[in-house]
C-alpha cells in the first residue's frame, strides 16, 4: 500500500478520526490480530460468527500503530489514532479502491463459472515477462479478498490480475467498483451458484457485469463458443476480443497434442502464429492460455514473450495437479467442482490414461440448486465410461444412478458416505499404472482422498 496519513485515510473512507496523530503514516493494511505486523493499521470486522472488536488490545500489543472501528471501546486504547467508520469493511473496500487509483497500471479481473484462478495464474505468467505483477493470492476473491489484493498494490507493481468470485447478482459490480479495472476476462459461463441465482441465464448475467466496468480505452476477453459471454458483450464499452480453439476466436489454438505433461500448439493470432508449450494438463485449460496471450499482445507484448510466460506458469494447488505416486497417476483437481468442470476433468482423464485404467472418485457437486439432482445424474452419464466410478457423498448417490442407467457394470461403479470409507475402498482395489481423477466440491474436501492414496498407493494391495 502507498503509505498514507491517518488523515488522508479517515478522508477516504468517511471517518471520524477520535483519538491520535491524525499525521501519523501507515502502509500496510491487517484485519488479523494474529498476523499483525509493527506499524499495520488494524480494521476490526464484523462477521455473523466474528468481530474484530474483541481483538484490538490485541492486535495494539502486537504493534498496530492505528485502528478502524465501528463500535466504541469501553477500554479504548489511548496514545493510538482510532478512525471510527458506520461499517468497517465497507471502510475496507473504500480504502482499497483509494489506493488502486494512486498507480496508473493495467489492472486485469477475471471471472468465470470455472478456471478464474488457473487463467489468472496464465495471465500473471504470461505479463511477468514484462510486468512486475501483482496477483491474487490463494482464494482471496471476495468482498474481503480483493481489497485486502489491492491494499498490496504499491511502486513494487506495475500491473495487476485479480480474480472475482460471485455468489449473486451485483457482487461482480462491487468487486469491479473497488478494482478499477482496465481489462475484464469471463473464463465461461457454467452451472455454479444455481442454488442462489435459479438459472444459466441469470450466471450470465451475474457474471457479465464485469464487462459493464471495461473503459472505453479497454478489452475485454470472451470465450468464442459461449452465446451466452456474446450477449452479455453487448454491455461493454471496450474492445470485445474473443478466444478459444480451433479457428474459433481472435485468438485461437490450432494443431493441438496432449500429453500428461502438458499440450503444444500452434497459437494463431491478428499479430501472427507460433508454436507454444504449456505444462499444465487439461484440453480446457488452452483456451485460458489463449485469454492469456490476448492479455500479453494487447498490452504490448510480443508472442514471444507470452510464450515464454506460458512455458513458466506455476498453478495453484488442488487444480489439475498431476502427481506420480508409487506405480499411480493422480490426478488431483480437488478444490472445487461442478457439472461443467467435472465433465472437463473427465475429457483430461480419458487424454491422460491412453490405454491404462480410469478412475474416477468424483464428490458431491453443491449449489447447483434446482440442477442438484439432474446435474449429479448427468455427470454419471459421463463417467459412464470410465474403468472404475467411485462417488462419495450424499448427493452423488445419483452420480452412481446416472452412470448404471447409461450400463456401466454394477461392479465397476460404487457409492460412498465418506471419504474415509473411500480411501478405504481404493486402498484395496487399486492397481498399478492406475490414473485417479480426485474431484469434488470445496466442502467435501476430497484433498483428504489424496493424501490417503499418497500414503498408502498400491503397496496394501500388493501385501495382502
Amino acid at each position: 500500500m502507498k503509505k498514507f496519513t491517518i488523515s488522508e485515510i479517515a478522508s477516504a473512507i468517511n471517518g471520524n478520526i477520535v483519538q491520535g496523530d491524525a499525521g501519523q503514516t501507515v502502509d500496510n493494511v491487517s484485519i488479523d490480530s494474529r498476523s499483525i505486523q509493527p506499524g499495520d493499521l488494524f480494521f476490526a470486522l464484523v462477521g455473523e460468527n466474528h468481530d474484530g472488536h474483541r481483538y484490538v488490545s490485541n492486535a495494539v500489543e502486537a504493534g498496530a500503530r492505528a485502528l478502524v472501528l465501528s463500535q466504541t471501546l469501553s477500554d479504548s486504547p489511548n496514545n493510538i489514532p482510532v478512525i471510527m467508520v458506520d461499517d468497517t469493511l465497507e471502510a475496507l473496500q473504500q480504502l482499497a479502491r483509494y489506493n488502486r487509483i494512486q498507480f496508473e497500471i493495467p489492472v486485469i479481473g477475471i471471472t468465470g463459472s470455472n478456471g478464474k484462478t488457473t487463467t489468472k495464474d496464465l495471465v500473471s505468467a504470461v505479463l511477468s515477462k514484462k510486468y512486475r505483477v501483482l496477483k491474487t493470492k490463494g482464494n482471496f476473491n471476495n468482498e474481503i479478498g480483493l481489497p485486502l489484493t489491492l491494499l498490496q498494490l504499491s511502486e513494487e507493481y506495475n500491473a495487476a490480475v485479480v480474480e472475482m468470485g460471485m455468489r449473486g447478482l451485483g457482487q461482480i459490480d462491487q468487486l469491479c467498483s473497488i478494482s478499477r479495472i482496465n481489462a475484464g476476462i469471463i473464463t465461461n459461463i457454467g452451472e455454479t451458484h444455481l442454488e442462489i441465482l435459479g438459472s444459466v441465464d441469470n450466471i450470465a448475467k451475474a457474471k457479465g457485469e464485469i464487462l459493464k466496468h471495461i473503459p472505453t480505452s479497454g478489452f475485454a476477453l470472451i470465450p468464442a463458443n459461449s452465446k451466452l459471454a456474446q450477449e452479455q458483450a453487448r454491455h461493454c464499452s471496450g474492445s470485445v476480443i474473443s478466444f478459444g480453439e480451433n479457428c474459433q476466436g481472435d485468438f485461437t489454438a490450432t494443431n493441438i497434442s496432449l500429453s500428461d505433461q502438458g499440450s503444444s500448439f500452434t497459437v494463431c493470432t491478428p499479430v501472427g502464429e507460433m508454436e507454444m508449450v504449456l505444462p499444465i494438463p487439461g484440453r480446457h485449460n488452452i483456451s485460458n492460455a489463449m485469454a492469456a496471450v490476448a492479455v500479453g499482445v494487447e498490452l504490448g507484448m510480443t508472442l514471444q514473450q507470452c510464450a515464454d510466460g506460458l512455458k513458466d506458469v506455476e498453478i495453484s494447488a488442488m487444480r489439475l495437479q498431476v502427481l506420480n505416486i508409487d506405480q499411480l497417476l493422480i490426478i488431483n483437481d480437488s478444490y472445487n467442482a461442478n457439472p461443467d468442470s467435472t465433465r472437463a476433468a473427465l475429457t483430461t482423464l480419458k487424454d491422460l490414461a491412453g490405454k491404462r485404467r480410469r478412475v474416477a472418485v468424483l464428490g458431491s457437486m453443491f449449489e447447483l440448486g434446482d440442477r442438484e439432482q439432474k446435474g449429479h445424474y448427468e455427470t454419471g452419464e459421463t463417467a459412464a465410461d470410465v474403468d472404475l466410478l467411485v462417488a462419495v457423498g450424499k448427493l452423488a448417490r445419483e452420480i452412481v444412478r446416472g452412470a448404471k442407467d447409461t450400463g456401466m457394470p454394477s461392479d465397476r461403479v460404487h457409492w460412498f458416505a465418506d471419504n474415509h470409507s473411500a480411501a478405504n475402498y481404493l486402498k484395496h482395489n487399486l492397481k498399478p499404472e492406475d490414473v485417479i481423477l480426485v474431484k469434488g466440491s470445496r466442502g467435501m474436501k476430497m484433498e483428504e482422498i489424496v493424501e490417503y492414496i499418497k500414503e498408502s498407493g498400491v503397496r496394501s494391495q500388493e501385501s495382502e
